[in-house]
Parts: C-alpha cells; sequence; structure tokens
C-alpha cells in the first residue's frame, strides 16, 4: 500500500512538469519557398531572410538544381527574403512582380514584408524576381 501511495504521488508530481513542457509555445518559426533561375538550371544559391527590425540575416545554402528551400530557427518577426547567387553577382527577391506572376506587366519590384510566426513555417515565399535592377536588393550581408 505504501509504494502505491508514494507511486501515485510521484505522478502527480511529475504530471504539471509533463503538461508544462507539452503545452510550451515554441520560440521560432521557419520560411520555405520554392527557388527558381532565369536558365535551364538553378545554381547553387545563398537564400538570406533580414530582420526588419534587428537588421540580422538568417541564410541556408542550396545545391545546384535544388528546387526548394527553408530557413528554420527564425525569431518571430518581419524579413524580407533574398536569394543570392554564391559570387553575389545577382539576387532574386519575394518581391511584388511574384504575386503578380512576373509578367511584363508586373513592375513593381519591391520587396514583400514576410512575417514569421513563433511555431509555424511561413510557407510560398519564392525568391524569384531575377530581373529586378540591380540596386534594388540590399548586397548579400552573409557574403
Amino acid at each position: 500500500m505504501l509504494t502505491q501511495t508514494a507511486l501515485a504521488l510521484s505522478a502527480r508530481q511529475a504530471m504539471p512538469a509533463i503538461a508544462e513542457s507539452a503545452t510550451a509555445a515554441p520560440l521560432w518559426g521557419g520560411i520555405q519557398g520554392n527557388l527558381s533561375y532565369p536558365s535551364e538550371a538553378i545554381p547553387p544559391l545563398r537564400v538570406v531572410a533580414i530582420n526588419l527590425t534587428t537588421q540580422e540575416a538568417y541564410f541556408v545554402d542550396t545545391e545546384q538544381n535544388q528546387r526548394t528551400y527553408q530557413i528554420d530557427n527564425l525569431p518571430p518577426g518581419s524579413y524580407h527574403v533574398i536569394a543570392y547567387l554564391r559570387d553575389g553577382s545577382l539576387a532574386g527577391g519575394y518581391t511584388q512582380m511574384v504575386p503578380c506572376g512576373l509578367s511584363v506587366e508586373c513592375t513593381d519590384h519591391s520587396l514583400i514584408t514576410v512575417i514569421v510566426q513563433a511555431g509555424q513555417i511561413t510557407a510560398n515565399i519564392d525568391p524569384a524576381d531575377w530581373y529586378a535592377p540591380p540596386e534594388a536588393f540590399p548586397p548579400n550581408p552573409v557574403p
């Protein structure tokens, strides 16, 4: 009988800790999307998310012909997303051109603010505007 009581007491004491850890909200979020390049192949890229409040840059490097990316462990906040060629010679951004369809009629190359929330992946953030003028995007902050 003493063993059952001790076991029950131990279980009750452990339950709040388990419940707290199971319900604790994640602190970080992420961004994912599709990659493209105006050629038959997609070169290796550095996809960068720039936090608009802190100006901190988070990135992921991709391989030749990789078609998707995901940047994890981002603090919640507002970001701009830009894909850079590794040599820095060209960049493609997630701009107003992307949801517009990248057609000739689209002329707005301004970067779209991407909101990252804790515990969520913000999807379909495609840095596909490779047609913006060179000064449209900041230089690669993590060359």
